[in-house]
């Protein structure tokens, strides 16, 4: 196993062991992982250094606030990352909190729909006053800051979707391109198993990657400018996407690939993204509690693990669609069992349908166009109603039901792993 792999599995397990107060497990727990592996010293040292600022984080920084807010009032500065009509989304930066100001980095979910001669854009700098209740933040008041930010640049591609394309549609087009999809919608594509195509994450990352990569294989310029392009216009996507953490990730993940080619570093990418991992917790431990954490992550090592045997899109679907399932089992309640089938056959759709997004943004765009990809999408929308009406979603009301077919896809997944390998093996030495 890579090391930053070993790594990132033992301060996930640290930092959950830290979280149920079984601290005497935690400490026996990485002194195990610490003898049992024979790394060199050098190597041993960085591991503990590493795990106790991980450990140091997780005990003494994260918790600044209590985990239950409910009832107390609150001050909130941060920056409006999407808006959908009157729902906002707000990267919050500080909280104000028993007479004082903290640091609170976290993502807020609210309507407001109180007249402001001054609109809220994305990308605006926010003050924000209200309270918790039942666990959803009502927002009594909200004013602009005279200080913008980057995610202005989502703000404007946002703008430039919803000029071309008809309302019905529009936000549909744009949450393919950078994420965003409105609650209208996330229902349908949840029961179908598809919410991951229309929420930035890994797979419309690696994508633009792909394409970049085989445009700018068909210049002149030299591999190591190119490289540093593909590296700027990445972050710059990563700004239009409202710096989602899933898309935070894979972003890092390709900067450090193509950082790694540059300086000529041989490192396994299994590793790298290990890396990438241990930022991610040395940033904020407790993320490890959200879905979309596990969900990235586990996807991420199955696509990978799958890439060192096969190329063959179907498998690699697969093992993302296996690595998901079990967070969506205990997260969501449930599974979709159209997921696996769609995603292969609806995977091209949306391709295309970025591409011809990418140049509504770029150019103008035919009419003929326009009208073309709302139609598809309008009967789009309604092919998954009527899928979903016939293959429901399932959902596991009962506890026990929904852990033991949580520990059921986990073995399923690690049995897929490890029996594929050799199969693919085999059937080379056949073909051979």
């Amino acid at each position: 196993m890579p090391f930053f792999v070993t790594l990132f599995s033992v301060a996930i397990t640290i930092i959950l062991l830290i979280k149920v107060k079984m601290i005497t497990t935690a400490i026996i727990f990485m002194a195990v992982v610490f003898f049992i592996n024979k790394y060199s010293l050098k190597t041993k040292a960085l591991f503990l250094i590493i795990i106790g600022l991980i450990v140091f984080r997780t005990l003494f920084i994260t918790n600044v606030l209590p985990d239950n807010l409910n009832n107390i009032d609150l001050g909130i500065l941060g920056y409006i990352t999407d808006k959908n009509y009157n729902q906002f989304k707000v990267k919050t930066e500080k909280i104000f909190f028993e007479n004082k100001w903290v640091d609170y980095n976290k993502t807020l979910y609210f309507n407001y729909n109180k007249f402001s001669v001054d609109p809220f854009e994305i990308g605006n700098k926010v003050y924000i006053y209200g309270s918790y209740l039942n666990g959803r933040f009502n927002a009594e008041y909200m004013a602009n800051s005279n200080e913008g930010s980057i995610y202005s640049i989502r703000n404007y591609f946002k703008k430039r979707i919803y000029n071309h394309y008809d309302y019905s549609t529009n936000n549909i087009l744009f949450s393919i391109l950078f994420g965003g999809i409105s609650p209208t919608y996330s229902k349908i594509y949840k029961e179908a198993g598809l919410l991951h195509l229309f929420a930035v994450s890994g797979f419309h990352v690696y994508l633009l990657y792909f394409a970049i990569y085989y445009i700018f294989s068909k210049t002149l310029i030299h591999i190591h400018y190119r490289r540093i392009f593909t590296i700027i216009i990445l972050l710059f996507y990563l700004a239009a996407s409202g710096f989602s953490p899933s898309a935070t990730r894979a972003v890092l993940l390709l900067i450090f690939v193509e950082l790694s080619k540059i300086f000529g570093f041989n490192i396994d990418t299994l590793n790298l993204l290990g890396i990438v991992g241990i930022i991610n917790l040395l940033y904020n431990p407790y993320s490890i509690l959200s879905p979309g954490f596990l969900m990235s992550y586990f996807a991420s090592f199955s696509i990978l693990f799958s890439l060192k045997y096969t190329k063959n899109p179907f498998i690699i679907t697969l093992s993302a669609y296996l690595a998901v399932a079990p967070w969506s089992i205990i997260f969501f309640n449930g599974i979709s069992l159209l997921g696996i089938f769609l995603s292969i056959i609806i995977t091209p759709i949306i391709y295309a349908i970025m591409f011809f997004g990418v140049i509504a943004i770029l150019f103008p765009i035919p009419h003929f166009l326009g009208i073309w990809i709302d139609y598809s999408l309008k009967g789009f929308n309604e092919f998954l109603i009527f899928l979903n009406s016939k293959i429901p979603y399932i959902i596991f009301n009962d506890n026990s039901a929904k852990f033991i077919s949580y520990f059921i896809s986990i073995i399923i997944l690690f049995l897929f792993h490890m029996i594929k390998p050799q199969i693919f093996s085999n059937r080379l030495q056949e073909v051979i």
